[in-house]
């Protein structure tokens, strides 16, 4: 009987040895699983949305015997950086982590959007005891800033910045928290906002994902992708218009109606797109038309914009928006001692398809004293009757100034 006992216990000793031992990964109550063609992987350390025992309801999850596709289902979702990785036998020796990140605006709520000037990182990791951590990217971010804090990044923030509040003050109540960061975003010049975090920009992870090759020489991937927003800019190349020699294309809206399409165009010189600090003056705004597959200047006007005012620190044209057939562009400037936003919005004529000036209001702040309350007036067709678009010019304004208000 001993014998046949010792005989068991050697051939059970030789059988183990030969096989790869399997370790249980559903005993991870903290963990989501995944299953590849030979082996399992399970994300340790994961706290879950709503319920610890459903942690997988927490992500949208696509996979195949060798590609994994990982979504958040919430905001709110946990991240997968800094997580430990498992793996259910000894398949896999080493991983190939990289991650995708981007200057990233966080100033919209519930909104995350990349500005496009992707970076990749790549690290090999060794698996060590079935086991290998992914890093937290808060921990390589120092390392990969560099790459990202460029002036040409900190342009587009800032006009990612003109273009988010300035529809904030055309669309929000007066009275709302958003309304008044706005109006205090305005108030300071571009070269008060010293870095990127100031105008809500982060250097943040897009994606990451995680290749790995198992002892079958089979190539698997899970990739973790966040769902970012990616910013959609103007590209010069793909507008059907020969842009004017010199200038560029700093701004732009689209109106759709229902028989016609128009884009409003924003330009500036090509001497001030790399400039520091730089006051933008004198914007041409150039106004097409759709006809056909191609786009066709209708008007323009190279005076809307003021002039530039070298006792005048504000910074000169603030951007352009468009709701429904109207559409208002915003620009700062100087009078006496006080700084004046103003918003010139126009209408187009759904039947004849003319423009014309809708309504042009102007609020005031003393530039000595911003915490003083600040003044609006507003004045509407009632005031300034009929004026075509190509019309309103800086010495309009200024006389319509001195048109009292029709209440």
């Amino acid at each position: 009987m001993k014998q046949i006992l010792i005989l068991m216990f050697i051939l059970c000793l030789v059988e183990c040895n030969g096989q790869t031992k399997k370790e249980n990964l559903s005993n991870k109550s903290n963990g989501i699983i995944l299953k590849f063609k030979n082996t399992s992987v399970a994300f340790q350390g994961i706290t879950s949305v709503n319920d610890i025992n459903n942690i997988k309801d927490d992500f949208i999850i696509q996979s195949d015997d060798l590609k994994v596709l990982i979504e958040p289902a919430y905001l709110e979702s946990d991240l997968l950086d800094g997580k430990t990785l498992i793996f259910s036998n000894d398949a896999v020796e080493k991983v190939k982590i990289t991650f995708s990140y981007d200057a990233v605006f966080y100033g919209e709520e519930k909104k995350n959007t990349t500005l496009g000037f992707t970076c990749d990182t790549t690290m090999i990791l060794i698996v060590s005891d079935r086991k290998v951590k992914v890093p937290s990217f808060i921990n390589i971010k120092k390392v990969l800033m560099k790459r990202i804090e460029k002036k040409e990044v900190f342009d587009i923030a800032y006009l990612v910045n003109q273009n988010y509040f300035n529809k904030i003050i055309n669309y929000r109540d007066k009275d709302s928290p958003d309304y008044n960061s706005a109006m205090a975003f305005f108030k300071k010049n571009k070269k008060d906002f010293k870095m990127l975090e100031d105008l809500f920009i982060n250097v943040d992870y897009s994606k990451f994902s995680i290749e790995f090759v198992d002892k079958k020489k089979i190539n698997s991937i899970i990739t973790f992708n966040r769902m970012f927003d990616k910013y959609k800019f103007v590209k010069v190349e793909k507008q059907d218009i020969s842009v004017p020699k010199g200038f560029y294309i700093l701004d732009s809206t689209l109106i759709n109606l229902n028989d016609v399409k128009y884009k409003i165009l924003t330009l500036e010189k090509n001497e001030i797109k790399n400039k520091d600090n730089a006051q933008h003056n004198s914007n041409p705004i150039v106004i097409l038309e759709k006809k056909d597959n191609g786009y066709y200047k209708k008007n323009d006007n190279y005076n809307l914009v003021y002039k530039y005012d070298d006792n005048c620190p504000a910074d000169g044209y603030g951007g352009i928006v468009s709701k429904k057939n109207y559409f208002t562009v915003q620009q700062t400037f100087c009078m006496d001692f006080m700084f004046v936003n103003s918003y010139t919005t126009f209408k187009i004529d759904e039947n004849s398809n003319k423009i014309y000036l809708h309504k042009y209001g102007e609020e005031y702040s003393d530039r000595s004293n911003p915490d003083r309350k600040k003044t609006l007036k507003v004045w509407s067709i009632k005031d300034f009757g009929v004026v075509k678009f190509e019309n309103v010019n800086e010495t309009f304004l200024n006389k319509l100034r001195n048109v009292n208000v029709t209440k």
